[in-house]
């Protein structure tokens, strides 16, 4: 069906209302619901749903789809003998010109927020093309005059497309701050309400079903599902604070300096007696308590923090022996995990001379893991941080760091 293009509303109204109903379905969650769902995977369930793919018009690449005969009305063409009264009717040709196009269909009935006054042509929209439709008067034609013609309409629509580009994009750009923040707000008065809740001191009966939810109406290809929670209540839990997570993270790094200055005392180490050096400059910076120091060993190779007989921070010591021997650290600092909230860090020590490539196949791993959700950074001349969320425990976020040092050779 043809009609005009960019007539439906504007991008700013159209765009507000995306945002808000969005943000009324964040915080119409369940208190429960929020407390224990990733909120990682939460923001990126709801950004699937309020961003928008943008149009992308292939004004270079129209053809002709068809081209038939038809009728055409010239009774109005003052270049022609057409009494008064009278009507005029001559054979015509017909062209269908098609354009190939990409992105959210609907977006053809906007109107960008820069428009001309001058309107449109009119268009069909399919899936995948547009369709301007064009007709002469065999006895009159005029190639020049309908390529002419045919430019300008394609060039007005290129045009509005690309006005159209700019607020889709600025949309795109901002709605990631709104949902996180909505999402963190909402955290944050759940927990309130749950915590004043369970100050009264009156047991609760809960339901054993998980709460239900309605699965999104199909908007692109992969649209993504709201995350699933365990049916369990939800109990606060120790989290160690990003500021002294950071801070850790710090202070490992230093010791790449230490390593640096001092390569001979590190060259015939094994990850044990290296683990030692940093088990000795972490606790220079934080108290213990009466039970002994803050970072303890376990095992030959890891670092961790305990709270209540659980790990709040697990550093993994390893030296690099190639892929399957970084995928089974990962797998054995996944095994480690107590608390919903957990910070880790891989620590990887190099006596190759490749730092850069075993970097890049680091964060190849990673990445590809099933349980990565997000990567927050990749730097290849630092490190890199992830999210995980392990399908048999769906509520809980893992923060993984991964750090390579460079060893020197024996």
């Amino acid at each position: 069906m043809m009609f005009r293009p960019f007539r439906e509303g504007d991008t700013f109204a159209t765009f507000q209302n995306l945002v808000e109903k969005t943000k009324g379905e964040i915080n119409a969650l369940e208190n429960e619901y929020v407390l224990k769902a990733s909120m990682t995977e939460l923001e990126e369930y709801f950004l699937d749903k309020t961003t928008i793919e943008p149009l992308v018009l292939h004004a270079d690449k129209y053809y002709i789809e068809n081209q038939s005969g038809t009728k055409i009305d010239v009774t109005h063409d003052y270049c022609r003998a057409v009494f008064p009264g009278e009507r005029a009717i001559v054979q015509g040709t017909s062209l269908d010109i098609a354009i190939p196009y990409e992105g959210n269909r609907g977006l053809w009935n906007i109107r960008p927020s820069t428009f001309t006054l001058s309107g449109y042509p009119e268009i069909e929209v399919r899936d995948d093309t547009i369709l301007l439709t064009f007709s002469f008067p065999d006895d009159s034609a005029d190639s020049e005059g309908l390529k002419k013609q045919i430019e300008s309409q394609v060039k007005s629509l290129a045009d509005a497309v690309r006005n159209l580009r700019v607020d889709v994009e600025n949309h795109n750009k901002t709605v990631r701050g709104i949902i996180k923040s909505t999402l963190e707000n909402k955290r944050q008065k759940a927990l309130a309400a749950t915590n004043a809740v369970t100050g009264l001191g009156i047991p609760m009966k809960r339901k054993d079903a998980p709460p239900a939810f309605t699965v999104p109406i199909k908007r692109r290809k992969s649209p993504m599902k709201r995350p699933t929670v365990p049916t369990e209540k939800y109990k606060p839990e120790p989290v160690l604070d990003d500021t002294e997570y950071e801070h850790i993270l710090e202070i490992m790094h230093s010791m790449s300096l230490v390593i640096e200055r001092s390569p001979a005392s590190f060259a015939s180490l094994d990850e044990e007696a290296i683990r030692t050096h940093f088990l000795i400059q972490l606790n220079g910076h934080y108290e213990g308590d009466a039970s002994g120091e803050t970072f303890n060993a376990s095992g030959k190779t890891d670092i961790l923090i305990r709270v209540d007989n659980r790990n709040v921070f697990i550093a993994e010591c390893k030296f690099w022996r190639g892929p399957k021997s970084f995928s089974d650290a990962i797998d054995q600092l996944l095994g480690y995990l107590s608390w919903r909230d957990l910070k880790c860090a891989l620590l990887i020590f190099n006596k190759t001379k490749d730092s850069s490539k075993i970097k890049e196949k680091m964060h190849e791993i990673m990445s590809q893991r099933p349980e990565h959700r997000k990567t927050v950074k990749h730097d290849p001349d630092g490190d890199s941080r992830y999210i995980f969320v392990k399908e048999s425990d769906p509520a809980r976020e893992i923060v993984i760091t991964t750090l390579l040092f460079d060893l020197p050779i024996e």
